[in-house]
């Protein structure tokens, strides 16, 4: 019996050595991905619908659920449909081959047009030439000037704006203008917010050659339930939409006029995809090197700033982040315990492709090919690729690699390895090296520690929602924001607390085999036993007064030999096994 319990406790051991194990070897990405599959198991229909879709879009799980929560398969939620949510939703369902294409149209016609932007008509040459404009079935006559300066009537539609472009009534920005010059030239449409004098350029340009002729038609929208734009809805849909190969040029140029006002859902990121521009911008905002958090939640804003980049490994920004997630990763593998921010940085940093969506299509890279935006894709003269998989997001396969940016070239400086950039951020470059980084939107030198960073707190004008406010000193202004302490358990004091729980079992159930084998062990035979035989009396073991009994002692049995301590030896061996094991 002995020897079972030995077995026993020796199983028990080994099993949480090698527990143990297991959990230390296993990665930050297994750690998230081994979490909120066990939140999401046999619990999607008590989950929130945003958790659910992210749980679609991350897992390829809760897809019936999901489209529980939607109006006839067309909007989520059913109580009240949002353009944010059926973005989301279409970008979780397709990703697993479902068919979301009442959800699209629905999207598609809440398109809105968005008042609060001048438009002006560039016209350009390279000599000065004589124009005409036609619109609603006149034409008016106009003149470009050897200083690149317009001259002349050009009818109620149009007025010349400050010498150079002519500005569009926005009573005619539904109508179609037609521009023909005497010499090559150029047409594009310009676009400012009504209250910033920075100006944009449409991507669409058109050329003639003279007496050629080019038509502009403003096209500007945004999504909206209401009777307004909905700013972030319209990220996410045009993100969406063009993962799904639709033309959504017609809403950027809202997207890039109103980016200034709406800097906490970080456009930067969608418009990096959808333009791609804004790039160094982008990550220009990675803060402390770590992560992003213009709305205040630092776990989800990184999943935002990363998402153009699922497909880049190698990005600088990208690893830090990645880095900084495994310093402060939970105890159970997710971030904050919440569902939503650690399905979404799974997706956006470690995404993988899901069972419902895998194909025996060629992987992209695998066939020295490169997954990026088509805007890019297109920037570098590139061929988009069709017929690939394991591009993730809005990302596409392109026959040509995007080559990084010098230093110079994203309007940045060179600061030694000793240097931080103050003010602003390091970036990767082509030109980078160990010895000297890119710093962006900032200046090169030595940051002093104040008493807050020292005690690992930073400075600013008010803290996130994981952090707290710290009694330490700013230099300048602003407060000193602390992490908030969190109480976790640690894996293994579970694991020796399950142990010795087992143990305490094992010895409850085996109590009486346990003490006999101690008592053998210690060469006393079995245990005494509790209660003695009684013996009825008889007439002859009665002693009368005044008698004095004969005593006669009997022959004494041979004592055995003893035996060897096996049992001790054996024990002995378990013990050598066990340290053994523990090396």
């Amino acid at each position: 019996m002995e020897k079972k319990v030995l077995a026993i406790f020796v199983f028990l051991l080994v099993f949480s050595i090698f527990f143990v194990s297991a959990e230390t070897n296993q990665t930050t990405e297994e750690k998230a991905y081994a979490c909120i599959s066990g939140k999401v198991d046999n619990t999607c229909s008590t989950l929130s619908t945003e958790e659910k879709l992210f749980s679609v879009l991350t897992l390829g799980k809760c897809k019936t659920e999901l489209l529980s929560d939607s109006l006839n398969n067309q909007c989520w939620p059913k109580s009240g449909c949002k353009i944010k949510t059926t973005a989301q939703s279409i970008l979780a369902l397709s990703r697993i081959n479902s068919d979301v294409s009442k959800a699209e149209s629905w999207l598609l016609n809440k398109n809105m047009t968005f008042p609060d932007i001048d438009w002006f008509l560039q016209v350009e040459s390279n000599n000065a030439t004589s124009c005409t404009v036609s619109y609603s079935g006149t034409s008016y006559s106009f003149s470009v000037n050897e200083d690149k300066t317009l001259s002349g009537s050009t009818g109620s539609c149009l007025s010349v704006s400050q010498g150079y472009w002519l500005k569009i009534s926005p009573s005619c920005y539904n109508k179609k203008f037609d521009v023909s010059c005497s010499d090559s030239f150029l047409t594009s449409l310009l676009y400012k917010k009504k209250t910033s004098s920075t100006l944009y350029i449409s991507d669409k340009t058109d050329s003639a050659s003279g007496e050629g002729t080019t038509t502009e038609k403003i096209n500007s929208f945004c999504f909206s339930t209401g009777a307004s734009c909905d700013y972030e809805g319209t990220l996410w849909a045009t993100y969406v939409l063009k993962s799904r190969g639709k033309d959504v040029s017609p809403f950027v140029p809202y997207l890039i006029a109103m980016a200034d006002e709406n800097s906490k859902f970080i456009p930067e990121s969608f418009l990096y995809s959808l333009t791609g521009n804004f790039r160094t911008d982008l990550l220009a905002k990675q803060k402390e090197s770590k992560w992003w958090a213009d709305s205040g939640d630092k776990f989800y804003d990184t999943a935002v700033a990363l998402l153009p980049f699922q497909n880049e490994d190698s990005l600088m920004e990208k690893t830090n982040s990645q880095n900084w997630l495994t310093e402060v990763q939970g105890a159970d593998g997710c971030w904050q315990g919440n569902l939503r921010n650690t399905a979404f940085l799974l997706y956006s940093l470690w995404p993988k492709t899901t069972a419902e969506a895998a194909t025996n299509i060629p992987d992209c890279q695998n066939s020295n090919h490169f997954c990026m935006s088509s805007a890019s894709c297109s920037q570098v003269s590139g061929n988009v690729l069709g017929n690939y998989s394991g591009c993730f997001g809005a990302n596409i396969c392109c026959d040509k690699s995007l080559p990084l940016q010098s230093c110079s070239d994203q309007s940045g400086k060179f600061c030694s390895s000793d240097e931080d950039c103050i003010g602003g951020s390091f970036v990767s470059s082509s030109d980078s090296t160990s010895s000297k980084q890119c710093c962006v939107k900032g200046d090169c030198g030595f940051k002093t520690t104040s008493e807050c960073e020292q005690n690992n707190g930073i400075c600013k004008s008010s803290c996130l929602s994981d952090e707290q406010l710290g009694s330490f000193t700013c230099p300048v202004t602003g407060i000193c924001c602390v992490p908030k302490k969190t109480s976790q358990v640690n894996v293994l004091v579970i694991i020796i607390l399950v142990l010795l729980i087992a143990l305490v079992a094992v010895g409850i159930i085996f109590r009486k085999k346990i003490r006999d084998f101690f008592f053998r062990f210690r060469g006393k035979g079995k245990p005494p036993s509790t209660t003695s035989p009684r013996f009825p009396p008889t007439s002859s073991s009665r002693i009368y007064p005044g008698a004095v009994p004969r005593r006669i002692i009997p022959n004494q049995p041979q004592r055995p030999m003893a035996r060897p301590p096996a049992r001790k030896s054996e024990f002995d061996d378990v013990l050598k096994k066990l340290k053994e094991i523990g090396k």
